[in-house]
C-alpha cells in the first residue's frame, strides 16, 4: 500500500472515531465540547517519486522484471517445442488398428511412455508460454510508462492550444 493511501487511512479513521469517542459518557456528565484529536497527520507529495534518480531507478527495475519474464517465455516455449519432439517419436512408436466402430492405438513400450510425456510437456509448455507471454506485455507496457515519465520529466511541459485564451502556451 502506498504511504499516501495508509496514511489517508490513518486519519480518516482518527476523524471518524474522535468525535464518537467525545460523545461516549456517564448521563450524569455535563455536557463538554469534542476532544480534539491527539494525532494530527500533515501529508506532503513524495518528493522521491519524482526525482529523476528514483525515475532511473524504476527504470532498471521494470528492465530487469521484463528481462525475468522473457527468460520465462524463452524456457517455456522450449519446453513446449521438447515435448513436440518426444511426443513425435512416440507416436512413430505407434500403430493405428481398425476395429469394428473404433480405431485403436498399438504402441511398443517407447511410444507408451514417450506419447503422454511428450503430450504433458506440451500441455505445460503451453500454459507457461500463454502466462508468460501475458505478463511480458504488463512488463513491457509498465517499462514504457516509466521512460514515457522520464521524457515529459526532461523535456517539461509541451505545446499547447489553450482555448479559453485562443493562444498556444506551454
Amino acid at each position: 500500500m502506498h504511504r499516501v493511501t495508509s496514511a489517508s487511512i490513518v486519519a480518516l479513521s482518527l476523524l471518524m472515531v474522535s468525535p464518537a469517542a467525545a460523545q461516549q459518557g456517564t448521563p450524569s456528565d455535563p455536557p463538554t465540547e469534542a476532544a480534539q484529536p491527539a494525532v494530527v497527520i500533515m501529508m506532503s507529495p513524495n518528493q522521491g517519486a519524482a526525482s529523476p534518480d528514483y525515475l532511473q531507478y524504476e527504470l532498471e527495475e521494470a528492465t530487469e522484471r521484463s528481462r525475468r519474464v522473457r527468460v520465462a517465455l524463452i524456457s517455456t516455449s522450449a519446453v513446449f517445442g521438447v515435448g513436440i519432439i518426444l511426443a513425435g517419436i512416440g507416436a512413430s512408436q505407434c500403430q493405428v488398428i481398425q476395429g469394428f466402430n473404433q480405431d485403436e492405438l498399438l504402441c511398443n513400450n517407447a511410444g507408451n511412455v514417450l506419447l503422454p510425456l511428450g503430450g504433458a510437456f506440451i500441455g505445460a509448455g503451453a500454459i507457461g508460454m500463454i502466462t508468460s507471454g501475458i505478463m511480458l506485455g504488463v512488463r513491457n507496457k509498465q517499462k514504457r510508462e516509466i521512460e514515457r515519465d522520464m521524457r515529459r520529466r526532461y523535456y517539461g511541459g509541451r505545446l499547447q492550444w489553450d482555448i479559453e485564451s485562443g493562444r498556444l502556451v506551454f
